[in-house]
Order: structure tokens, then C-alpha cells, then sequence
């Protein structure tokens, strides 16, 4: 799928509440999240880092894509949540929260 820089920074930046939601890093959630930043062929430039993080900011702009985007989104979401082998209930509550 063709991505602008800006859906996928959020994507990326999605994928990290999910990985921090249940306040346990696994090495498979840094696998995925590192096979996620090179698919999508980003660099440490290209991210702000005075942006916000929050749930409510990234689910703001989330809103605005398109629903191709966002029916993609949720796959890469949920594949991020199931890396570790197990759903933790707090990370399928992001995920509802921005794929409702």
C-alpha cells in the first residue's frame, strides 16, 4: 500500500502505545516494530520529536485517513498486538478506540 510520510509516522507511532499498552516490551514487539520502521523505509529524520504521543492527539489525525488506510492500519495493529502471543486487553482497547 502507498503511504504518505505522515500516515505512516502515525501508523508507527500507533504501534508503540500498542507495544506499551500492557507496560510490557517483548523482544517480539521490538522485532515487529523494527520490521514496521524499515517496510516502511523510515529514518530517525523524518520523525519530530517534539510531536504528541497521546492516544487523542494520534487518533485525531488517524480519523482523517481514508478507510482503506485505516482497514490496513488495524491489520498491522493487530498483528502488533498478537506478536507476543497473547492480546492483552489494553491494547484491543486502542485498537477499538481508533477502528471503531
Amino acid at each position: 500500500m502507498n503511504l504518505t510520510i505522515d500516515e505512516k509516522r502515525t501508523i508507527f507511532h500507533i504501534l508503540i502505545l500498542i507495544m506499551k499498552a500492557d507496560l510490557v516490551i517483548m523482544p517480539e514487539e521490538v522485532a515487529f516494530l523494527d520490521k514496521i520502521f524499515s517496510d516502511f523505509e523510515l529514518s530517525l529524520d523524518e520523525f519530530d520529536h517534539t510531536e504528541s504521543l497521546d492516544l487523542d492527539s494520534l487518533s485525531k489525525v488517524f480519523s482523517t485517513f481514508s478507510d482503506e488506510v485505516k482497514s490496513y492500519s488495524k491489520n498491522i495493529f493487530m498483528d502488533m498486538a498478537k506478536c507476543d502471543g497473547y492480546v492483552d486487553p489494553r491494547e484491543l482497547s486502542i485498537i477499538n478506540h481508533l477502528c471503531k
